[in-house]
């Protein structure tokens, strides 16, 4: 799995992500989004441009999980958008489509960003 920062906007941030999004070795030590964004990552917005991701598996899962509840605690937002149809199904499959912030496209993952609701 690979990480990087398409646009800085103030406290929102786009972040790509590719490949396949497992939590490798290197992630247990490091945590990826902080370790690219910065210490207080998580107080920001992120929307995380899933439309390279090739899978996803259970130990991906749980870091999108973690990095959801490290999100809320700071009291930042991890939007996630361009689903491939693939991640989708584990993510509607485990019944996750509704716990997370999914949102269609990138335009629609700004306007939440912003709190606008429609989608």
């Amino acid at each position: 799995m690979e990480l990087h920062v398409v646009s800085h906007d103030g406290d929102v941030v786009q972040v790509a992500v590719s490949g396949r999004v497992t939590q490798d070795g290197s992630m247990r030590e490091t945590e990826p989004i902080s370790a690219l964004i910065g210490l207080d990552a998580y107080q920001r917005t992120v929307l995380l441009n899933m439309q390279e991701a090739d899978i996803i598996d259970s130990s991906g899962v749980g870091w999108l999980l973690t990095c959801h509840k490290r999100f809320n605690e700071a009291h930042g937002k991890l939007i996630m958008f361009n689903m491939p149809q693939i991640v989708a199904n584990v993510f509607k499959l485990m019944r996750l489509d509704s716990f997370f912030h999914i949102v269609a496209n990138g335009e629609a993952a700004m306007r939440m960003a912003k709190g606008e609701n429609r989608d």
